[in-house]
Formats: C-alpha cells, sequence, structure tokens
C-alpha cells in the first residue's frame, strides 16, 4: 500500500497494534460479547479461478508466489463491460496512507471513477493511527456506510457482532462457483478470503497484500564486507554482524522485538499457534524455539552490534540508506526492495534467507495474513448487496486492464505520462487528485499482490522484480500459514492487546538486561490465566468444528 506506515503492518501478522486501545462499537447489539467461536466453523470459500486476461513474464501461484511482469503492456485489456452501479450514492468508509485527495467537487479524477462506476461515491478517509477511532465513530451514528473495511490488526473489538446485526451476509453470493459471477474477486486464493471469515460466513471482500512475512534486508554497501546478508548458522550470521559493526556502523537495528521474530523462524518456531496431532494449540511465544531465538538476539545484543538507539525509533530505515545501520526488518521482501529504492535509488537491497538453527525443524518463514482485511457491504436486499459487490470487483481489477490503470495512476496525458523506461509517472495533478483517493480504494479491496516493473524506483526495475521473485521462491518451500486464519476467539479480541504490549516490554527489558531470560517463562504461566488459555481454548473449538 502506497504510504503505508512500517510500524502498520511490520508486527505480527494478525496482532492488534500494541498498545492501541480498542474500541467498543456500540448500536451493535448487546455490549456483552455474544460467544462466537463454536460457529467458526466450516465453510465452503468461493473457488480459485486466477484471472487470464494479462500473461505476467513472471508466473504467480496459489500458495502466494507473487506473479511478475517486466515491463508495463502497450495494450491494456478492457476487463469490466459495462458501469457495475446502479445510479445511486454509495458511502464507502476505508483507510488512506498518504495525504488526502482534493475533495470530490474539485477532484476531476473522482468525478470520472464515478462515472466509470456508475455510482455517486463519497469517501470517508481514515488515517494511520486513528482508523480505530473512526470506525467506532462513524459505526456508533445513524447511518451506516454501504462499504465499510475492517482490519485485524487495529483493535477493534466486538466485530462479529457488529457483521450479524448491520452487515450483509455475502456467504450464498461467493461460496464455491458462486464468485465467478466477479472474476476479479475470484482470482483471489482461498487464504484471502479466509480473512473475511467469521462465524463460519462471509462477510465481505478481502484486501489482499503480499503473503509474505518480515524479513532482514541489508544495505549491499555494508553486507558486501561480509560476502552479503547470508548465513548457514547462527554462529555465522553472528560473526558476520560482528564483522560488519564498527565505526560509526552497527550491522542491526534496534528494534529488538522484530529482530527475535525473524530469528525464530530460523530456529522453528510456529507462524503465532502450533497446533499439535492431538489438536492442542501452543502459542509461538510460549516454545522453547522462541526462547533460544530470544537468548540469540541476548548473544548479538551482548555482541554490541545493535545500533545504539531507541526500540521504537522511526527511522531506521532512513539510516540504513545513509550506511549507519546495516539491516532492518521489513514487512515483506516486496517492501524492502521499494523502500530502500526510495531512500537511495543506487542500493540493491539484499533479503536474508532464513537459515537452520535449533533442533526443531527449522528454517520455516512465517507467512502473512495475505491480506490487511476485508470490506463488508451494509444489509440490504439482494439486488443493491450484489450491484455492491460489482463495485467491490471493479476495484480488485487486476493489473494491465484498463480499469487498473485508471484507478491507479488516472488518465493519459492529464493525471500521467510515461517516462523514458515506458513506465507511468504521476503529474501534480495526479498526484493531487489520484494518489490519495487511490490508496483509499486499493486498502479496501485491491487485485492480489503482484510483482511489477512500474512499483520500483530507479533504473532498475527490471531486474527488481526478478531478484523478489527468486526470493519468494527460496521462501515458499519454508512458508507457513497462519492456522488460525479464519477463526474467530472473543478472547483473542479482550485480552490479546495487553498481552501482546506486556509481552513486547519484556522482550526489550530482557534484550536490554534490565530483566533476566528468568522470568520468560513466569511471564506466559501467568497469562494462561489471564486470557491466554481462554484463547487457546476457543480456536481449537472451532478449529475442531470446521475438520481442521
Amino acid at each position: 500500500m502506497n504510504g503505508m506506515s512500517r510500524r502498520t503492518f511490520v508486527g505480527i501478522g494478525a496482532a492488534v497494534a500494541a498498545g492501541a486501545a480498542a474500541p467498543t462499537l456500540t448500536g451493535c447489539g448487546s455490549a456483552t460479547p455474544k460467544k462466537t467461536e463454536a460457529a467458526s466453523a466450516s465453510v465452503k470459500l468461493p473457488t480459485y479461478v486466477p484471472y487470464e486476461g494479462v500473461k505476467p513474464d513472471l508466473p504467480g501461484n496459489s500458495k502466494g508466489l507473487e506473479a511478475g511482469f517486466l515491463s508495463y503492456p502497450k495494450n491494456l485489456v478492457r476487463s469490466v463491460a459495462k458501469p457495475p452501479g446502479d445510479g445511486s450514492k454509495v458511502t464507502l468508509l476505508t483507510e488512506i496512507w498518504t495525504p488526502p485527495p482534493a475533495a470530490q467537487d474539485a477532484n476531476a479524477h473522482w468525478q470520472q471513477l464515478n462515472k466509470k462506476l456508475g455510482v455517486d461515491l463519497s469517501v470517508i478517509m481514515g488515517t494511520d493511527p486513528g482508523y480505530d477511532q473512526k470506525f467506532a465513530a462513524t459505526v456508533a451514528g445513524d447511518a451506516l456506510p454501504d462499504l465499510m473495511w475492517i482490519p485485524p490488526n487495529q483493535g477493534i473489538q466486538h466485530v462479529a457482532q457488529l457483521l450479524e446485526a448491520k452487515c450483509a451476509d455475502i456467504t450464498e453470493l461467493v461460496s464455491g462457483d458462486a464468485v465467478k459471477a466477479y472474476p476479479h474477486l475470484a482470482a483471489m486464493t482461498p487464504q484471502h478470503w479466509k480473512t473475511a471469515v467469521v462465524n463460519g460466513r462471509i462477510w465481505g471482500a478481502p484486501s489482499p497484500y503480499p503473503a509474505f512475512g518480515q524479513v532482514y534486508s541489508g544495505n549491499p554497501n555494508i553486507w558486501d564486507k561480509a560476502e552479503g546478508l547470508s548465513a548457514s548458522s547462527p554462529d555465522e550470521f553472528l560473526a558476520k554482524c560482528k564483522e560488519v559493526t564498527g565505526g560509526k556502523v552497527w550491522a542491526l537495528e534496534p528494534i529488538y522485538n522484530n529482530a527475535v521474530s525473524v530469528m525464530s523462524q530460523c530456529f522453528g518456531a510456529p507462524n503465532k499457534w502450533e497446533r499439535a496431532k492431538d489438536g492442542s494449540l501452543t502459542f509461538w511465544q510460549e516454545t522453547d524455539a522462541y526462547a533460544e531465538a530470544l537468548n540469540f538476539v541476548i548473544k548479538l545484543k551482548q555482541a554490541g552490534v545493535f545500533y545504539p538507539g531507541n526500540p521504537e525509533m522511526a527511522d531506521a530505515y532512513l539510516k540504513m540508506a545513509q550506511g549507519s545501520i546495516g539491516a532492518c526488518v521489513y514487512a515483506n521482501p516486496t517492501n524492502a526492495r521499494k523502500d530502500l529504492r526510495i531512500n537511495a535509488p543506487e542500493l540493491t537491497s539484499q533479503i536474508l534467507v532464513p537459515f537452520a538453527a535449533g533442533g526443531s525443524g527449522g528454517p520455516r518463514h512465517h507467512l502473512h495474513l495475505g491480506t490487511i482485511g476485508y470490506t463488508a457491504i451494509k444489509k440490504g436486499d439482494e439486488k443493491r448487496v450484489r450491484m455492491l459487490l460489482s463495485i467491490l470487483n471493479y476495484l480488485a481489477a487486476p493489473f494491465g486492464t484498463e480499469e487498473r490503470e485508471f484507478q491507479e495512476f488516472g488518465t493519459r496525458d492529464l493525471d500521467f505520462t510515461f517516462d523514458k523506461n515506458g513506465f507511468p509517472a504521476r503529474t501534480a495533478q495526479g498526484k493531487k487528485e489520484v494518489e490519495g483517493l487511490r490508496s483509499g480504494m486499493e486498502t479496501a479491496t485491491v487485485s492480489p499482490s503482484a510483482l511489477m516493473a512500474s512499483m520500483f524506483e530507479g533504473n532498475a526495475r527490471v531486474q527488481d522484480v526478478k531478484d523478489v521473485y527468486a526470493v519468494e521462491q527460496k521462501l515458499i518451500p519454508m512458508g507457513i500459514a497462519l492456522p488460525t486464519a479464519g477463526h474467530y476467539s472473543d478472547a483473542y479480541t479482550e485480552y490479546y492487546p495487553r498481552m501482546s504490549t506486556d509481552a513486547k516490554d519484556l522482550v526489550n527489558d530482557i534484550v536490554s538486561g534490565r530483566k533476566s531470560m528468568k522470568e520468560w517463562k513466569p511471564f506466559w504461566a501467568d497469562w494462561k490465566n489471564r486470557g491466554l488459555d481462554k484463547m487457546r481454548k476457543e480456536f481449537q473449538k472451532s478449529m475442531d468444528r470446521s475438520g481442521e
């Protein structure tokens, strides 16, 4: 997503934002949460039908490998035959990650989009941070928006009650082959759709995001001194970190929680939860593998390879580009390459592929949910709900289509032109009118993520696509999905924010030397009685009922 904060999605994929107060949704029935974990049972997900109208240079797959496009297509495909709307007014609640666009009455692009959609679209734009409060205030009002983006990681509680009270259950309209009526939505994978399942029903169109999770990415000028950002063991990684640290250069950013998260993949820790053969669930930070990773990060700290900054520092990416930090944790390989190209176009980021450590079956790569949420539809008659689904289908038009180009860049020669390499570049008007609106639209829903040369800065765009694609090919075989995706726990929404914050603080204290590793296991023993076991029980019930 353009302009998305690194702190928003670089953390745990399904986590509630650390320290954020979780607003209670009012007007959605009883203030006491109805226990819903038992209802998150089996549901027939939409049939996966990859879009065939545009052929990529590098093929993607349903496991999350992104299709790659090495050039911008000269001939675009029209993928929506006519405006999907019925001329009515439609309101969308979404989040933007850039400055807001010009207002609708002064925005020719927005007015043209309305004509292409066949509706009068107004947009309520939340921001990061603050979307949770905007969402709660909007839902509490008398007029519910027609379309509402619901994220999984911003502390919004009692979502199940809101959906059942005020939103359309779209299961029968998209389940199985029914989704083929909306070809762009059908191009989303089962993993995408799982995010939109609550209480065994489907409640919205997914908002796809790269399927890959956290990785260390480094400045090549620093890591070339140690033959690259790669390692085959913890000892080799530690030795390389020591080798590149010196003077005014440190190997790693001081974001200790992210360091343990990435290292836990090397030690074979599960992706947030692990389900045993007997059906029981273990939280990843309870495992010996996570503790081993934490101990290793303590060793890195003692070796002096972390930049001497605040664990909450906001400018680590810039310091990496400038050469004072060797490597930072990024949300995924694509973001890692894109960000360094923006800060230092001449630098080609290096990605650390997880190496084997410990004896617990590593390495693993923790896959992201593959979405940043879903967009629900307000209750209404079936005709209107289908019309709104068609609007979302238009918004999810893939790369290489007329609809995607218009939404992303606007009108040729007015909102964008082509640079010397044949890639679109927004004009001043495009930045004013298109950029912010596009940010909100692609938050609501967008086509499954792809690697496009046009998404990178600089003159090595084709190589950027090939390099990131090659890294993804290495990560796919070791990738493990979040097992609780598509399952609901009231206890999770109630207790996780506090537990996550407390755990993060303890990791920082232990790595910094203010507290001892002896406090780690007692911390989790305590949290078992403070909500962790309730989360575990509810997720296990849901998974048992769905036969997983």
